[in-house]
């Protein structure tokens, strides 16, 4: 009976040690604040990363976009409904690499919701490549969060 307990014991130690090793979360983006879009995401996605990286742990996170975040992710502009708004190419000259650097060295995916782009007139094209948009913003909180990713809100 004793070996049977230590073998559990030893399987559930195991199995704890395995979750530990990654940690997910899905930020549901809709700021159209570029402080708060710098403070909540890019700085907290870097500050997890660090954290994770340090503690020998893998890090994943993914940008679900909506609300008043849809103009950050605009490449574009010249050919979006954004054209000749200065303060959206203002903050785009601040956004644009570090939103870049956080898909590149974080491996960060981008999801946008295709209904807000339909509801918005914003064409697939003037968006940055690594902008994902086969699907609406819920079917894409849903599949993240039933994928074990921890919801955090940055409105």
């Amino acid at each position: 009976m004793r070996t049977i307990k230590s073998v559990f014991l030893g399987l559930l130690l195991s199995l704890t040690s395995l979750m530990a090793t990654e940690q997910k979360v899905v930020f549901d983006l809709t700021s159209g604040d570029v402080a708060t879009i710098e403070k909540h995401l890019i700085k907290n996605i870097e500050g997890l990363a660090g954290y994770y990286k340090a503690n020998d742990i893998d890090f994943k996170a993914v940008v679900v976009i909506s609300g008043n975040a849809y103009k950050y992710f605009v490449q574009d502009l010249k050919n979006s409904r954004f054209k000749g708004k200065l303060k959206v190419e203002r903050a785009q000259k601040t956004l644009e690499p570090l939103l870049e650097k956080l898909h590149t060295e974080y491996g960060v995916e981008f999801d946008m919701c295709k209904a807000g782009m339909k509801a918005r007139n914003i064409d697939k094209k003037v968006l940055y490549s690594y902008v994902k948009t086969d699907l609406n913003k819920s079917v894409y909180l849903i599949k993240w969060q039933n994928d074990g990713y921890a919801y955090l809100p940055v409105h």
